[in-house]
This record gives structure tokens, C-alpha cells and sequence, in this order.
């Protein structure tokens, strides 16, 4: 994106990146020293869990973050390969949008169920810069699809390319 656009330079971003960190580290409360323990149960006590913010921190943070980069990183590379249209990257991405919702409003009522601020901090940071990642690809799907998709060869959706 910093090589064929002029939207934001790196240094914006990393400037962007580390005061959304600082502000999110001086927001967040200080981390409990006990905190509910969820026992037992199946994928629905998961999820109603981590959604009360009744979890540990990283039981709420890590399964969907790693589900949501490989998501990301497969519809990437299924890009590259000129084997997705901009409507099919935007369609994964909207099947990802209640998803997301629910692991970023996880993560931030579990931030204080871990033993370190800096972990909590750093989670709902994390869960900003994701945010602030959809926004760049909504961006790139939407004012720059020539630098990511191969518009020449999309016919059938060549109109998404202007």
C-alpha cells in the first residue's frame, strides 16, 4: 500500500500505531488479582464466557485472532493467485463482521483477567489495530483495487476495478 499510494506514509502509521498503544496502556485499568475460572463445559460455555468477561484474557484473545490471520492470510494469497474477486474478499470479510464484534467486545471485558497490564494493554490494542487493518482494506477494496487485484483478469467483475 506505502508503495502505490500516497494515502499514508509508514511513519504516519507507525506514529498512528504507537499512540493508539500509549492512550489504550494509560486507559486500562489495573488487572485483578483473582478472577473467575471457567471449568468444564463445551463451546457454548466458551463463548458465553468470554463474552460476560468471565475468561482468562488469552482464552479470550488468541483462538479468534488466529482463526481471523489465517482467514485474512488465505484470502490474501487466494488474491494473489487471481483466484478471488474484489466481491469474494469482501465477502469473506463480511462473514468476519459478527465475528469480530464478538471477539473484540470479549477481549475487552477479559482484559483484567490476566497477571500483567502490559498483557491487557497490549490485547486491546491489539483489537484497535485490527480494527484500524479492516479499515485499510475496506480502503484498498474500495479507492485502490488496481494495487491488489489483478483487474485485467477479473472480467466477470471488472466493474469493482474503477
Amino acid at each position: 500500500m506505502f508503495t502505490y499510494t500516497d494515502f499514508l506514509s509508514p511513519i504516519e502509521v507507525s506514529i498512528l500505531l504507537v499512540a493508539i498503544f500509549c492512550l489504550v496502556h494509560f486507559y486500562t485499568p489495573e488487572v485483578k488479582t483473582e478472577w473467575p475460572v471457567q471449568t468444564g463445559g463445551g463451546l457454548y460455555q466458551f463463548l458465553l464466557a468470554t463474552w460476560l468477561g468471565e475468561a482468562p484474557l488469552k482464552r479470550a484473545f488468541w483462538p479468534f485472532f488466529i482463526l481471523v490471520n489465517g482467514v485474512f492470510y488465505y484470502i490474501d494469497y487466494r488474491v494473489m493467485n487471481v483466484t478471488y474477486t474484489i466481491a469474494s474478499w469482501k465477502t469473506v470479510h463480511g462473514m468476519l463482521l459478527l465475528p469480530s464484534i464478538w471477539w473484540i467486545t470479549s477481549v475487552w471485558r477479559c482484559s483484567g483477567h490476566t497477571q500483567f497490564k502490559l498483557a491487557s494493554s497490549s490485547a486491546r490494542a491489539m483489537t484497535l489495530f485490527f480494527l484500524f487493518e479492516c479499515f485499510l482494506r475496506w480502503v484498498i477494496s474500495t479507492y485502490y483495487p488496481n494495487t491488489f487485484f489483478d483487474c485485467r483478469l477479473l472480467i466477470m467483475e471488472y466493474g469493482d476495478c474503477f
